[in-house]
Formats: C-alpha cells, sequence, structure tokens
C-alpha cells in the first residue's frame, strides 16, 4: 500500500458545494487506473481517527492528480477538505477500487452518473480519448438544478470533438427556463438500447441499484456491468 502526501496546489468552486481540488506530487508518481480512488487520512484531531475515500478526476499523469469533492456541512472528511489551504500536504492511502476501465475497444460504452459520481468518468474519458476509442460512448448525467451542473465546459468540447461520444444531461428538478432533458436518468436509462455494451454506473446508492436492475433486465450480463456506490461524508 503506497502513502502519500502530495500538495495541493489549488482549489476550484465548481458548483455552491462541489470543489475541484489539484495537488502535485511531492516524491514519485503514483500510478492508477481510471476509476480508482485515493483515501485520505482525516487528520482533524477528533477521535476516532477516519479515513474518507474520493475518486480520481484526473488521468494518470506523473505530475500529480485532481479530486472532484462535494462538500457535506459537518462531515468530517468534508470539513477537513474545507478547512486545507494551498500548500497542505494530506495524507492518502492509495490507489484502491476494482471500478475501472476495462480494456475492451470491441463494446460500446454507457456511463451513468449522478452528482458528483461524474469524476472518474472524467478519467475514464480522457483516457478513452487518448486511446482513440472507436467504439460509441454515452454519457448520461444528472443532478437536481442546473447551479448543480459542473464540467460543462470540458464535456461539452468533448461531444463537439468527437463524433462517438453523445452527452446526455438532465435535471430531476429543473426550473422553468431549463431547455435540456428532464427527469431522473432512470427514466433515461430505460428508454436507451444496450446491446452490446459495457455499462458503467456511479452515484448514489440507490440509483445505482434501479440501474444496475435495470441493465440486467434489458438482458446484459452480470459481467457487462461496472459499478460504484458513492456517500458524501
Amino acid at each position: 500500500m503506497n502513502t502519500i502526501k502530495p500538495k495541493l496546489v489549488s482549489v476550484e468552486k465548481l458548483t455552491s458545494d462541489v470543489f475541484h481540488y489539484e495537488f502535485a506530487f511531492e516524491a514519485e508518481p503514483v500510478d492508477f487506473t481510471p476509476g480508482q480512488f485515493f483515501i485520505l487520512k482525516v487528520e482533524d484531531g477528533k477521535e476516532p481517527p477516519v479515513n474518507r475515500s474520493y475518486s480520481i478526476e484526473s488521468a494518470p499523469r506523473s505530475d500529480g492528480f485532481a479530486l472532484c469533492v462535494k462538500l457535506i456541512e459537518g462531515g468530517r472528511g468534508s470539513e477537513y477538505f474545507r478547512s486545507m489551504e494551498v500548500g497542505a500536504t494530506p495524507e492518502f492511502m492509495a490507489p484502491f477500487g476494482h471500478f475501472v476501465l476495462k480494456e475492451d475497444d470491441d463494446k460500446d460504452i454507457v456511463m451513468v452518473a449522478t452528482g458528483t459520481g461524474l469524476a472518474p468518468f472524467m478519467s475514464m474519458l480522457r483516457v478513452l480519448f487518448e486511446r482513440g476509442f472507436k467504439r460509441n460512448i454515452k454519457l448520461l448525467f444528472g443532478v437536481r438544478h442546473e447551479e448543480d451542473l459542473f464540467y460543462m465546459d470540458q464535456l461539452n468540447a468533448w461531444a463537439a470533438k468527437h463524433e462517438n461520444f453523445e452527452l446526455i444531461v438532465t435535471l430531476s428538478r429543473p426550473e422553468a427556463e431549463w431547455a435540456g432533458e428532464k427527469g431522473r436518468v432512470t427514466e433515461h436509462f430505460d428508454a436507451m438500447s444496450i446491446e452490446s455494451s459495457q455499462v458503467y454506473i456511479c452515484g448514489g446508492g440507490q440509483m445505482v441499484k434501479d440501474i444496475r436492475e435495470m441493465a440486467l433486465n434489458k438482458g446484459l450480463e452480470k459481467s457487462s456491468i461496472y459499478f460504484e456506490q458513492f456517500t458524501s461524508i
């Protein structure tokens, strides 16, 4: 198990409670597979000590990595991040997780994300585009309100550049002026054809369960469904 103490080099506010954290490796770079996560040691002086897991938003690179974090009032991991200043060197254990991008270029890919469940897909998409993945990629991303959306500039740029990438963004509680897709991700997934696809699911627990069950009911094999359930603490 690798233990690292990278330096926080920047913090960007994406929404009212979602932040992008950029870290630089202070020693040797840590290799990981898109979809994996690092475990943060929450050093807040409270007992008992706790650790928190955060998916990596960036593609593997030699200089550092990025995390996308939703900050929850009172959450120990969230409050530790909230107090973190540029230059800090928090301690992480890395990498972990089996929700990883598979080396299978013969099947289409369907990704379903809610909230910060988008983070590992940002890492996966970067690698897919870098390696010239030719099959179709569809990302279904859902949040409640328009102001909850993030990384849209990058996602829209990818959609414009890559003909095989389809972006579907839906709001479950849209305002009247919203002109995009409406409803929960489950409603849109239900209407999809997923034959000969790999399905990746990441977000809140109930959504993950529902989409997985729907994929199975559509006839997809368990071996073609990959998922990660997020909690915000």
